[in-house]
């Protein structure tokens, strides 16, 4: 019988979160790890937390903030505190580890499921999946029972040919016979407005997904973005969850 998936998304170099969820995951008996990307952006622990998902074994894809770090690409659009924290962070990582950013694949499937960050609708543009429109963009290229994104920083679940967004702490039945859509909400800075760290374990053996909230230290995360120079802005977000 397979074990347990745990699916992390949006670390965002929160290292406070992210050794909180891992410790979390070691009591939930997971097997297989999987990051949906947006390791780096934000906060001022980058590095770490890079080598933590490698220390982990996570399968990891990329996310935009990991492209922009990673890749060079382009920062058209990005307001100027969300720029700042991508050039600091390419400061601060190793030539090795913005490759490796550089290096991850934009999606990864298995024959349980597929993952990508944003959406398969046209996924190197970054798509939020925020209303059943744009959940409707995204289902045409899902092959599989269930898909799994991050991106928008909340947990949320989507049904092909259902015109509506769930927000939800289970979701107890994967149905063979219809899509569905499932973000994982976001380690290192939801936007829900819960402050807790977020991720989900999905068991492709009973056919259900359960999201896991896990309180950490987030004065230490806000301290190491101030000690850092970053915008005071990314850690004031941190207690709001939003």
């Amino acid at each position: 019988m397979s074990q347990p998936i745990a699916i992390i998304s949006d670390i965002h170099g929160n290292a406070h979160a992210l050794r909180a969820v891992l410790a979390d995951m070691a009591v939930q008996g997971v097997g297989e790890r999987l990051c949906l990307g947006d390791i780096v952006g934000y906060g001022a622990s980058p590095a770490e937390c890079i080598e933590l998902v490698r220390q982990h074994r996570f399968t990891c894809i990329q996310g935009n903030h990991d492209a922009m770090v990673g890749m060079n690409s382009s920062m058209d659009g990005l307001n100027v505190p969300t720029r700042l924290s991508i050039e600091w962070t390419q400061k601060v990582l190793t030539q090795e580890q913005r490759g490796w950013l550089a290096a991850l694949p934009m999606s990864h499937a298995t024959p349980a499921y597929q993952a990508v960050h944003a959406s398969l609708h046209q996924p190197g543009e970054w798509p939020y999946v925020l209303t059943p429109s744009d959940a409707a963009l995204h289902f045409p290229h899902q092959t599989h029972a269930v898909c799994f994104i991050g991106h928008t920083h909340r947990p949320a679940f989507w049904v092909a040919g259902e015109d509506q967004r769930r927000d939800i702490t289970s979701l107890e039945d994967i149905r063979l016979d219809r899509h569905q859509l499932v973000n994982v909400g976001a380690v290192g800075q939801p936007r829900d407005k819960d402050e807790r760290a977020c991720y989900a374990i999905y068991r492709p053996q009973k056919g259900d997904v359960w999201w896991r909230r896990v309180t950490y230290d987030i004065e230490g995360a806000q301290q190491g973005i101030m000690a850092a120079g970053l915008p005071p802005q990314f850690a004031g977000r941190l207690a709001l969850g939003k």
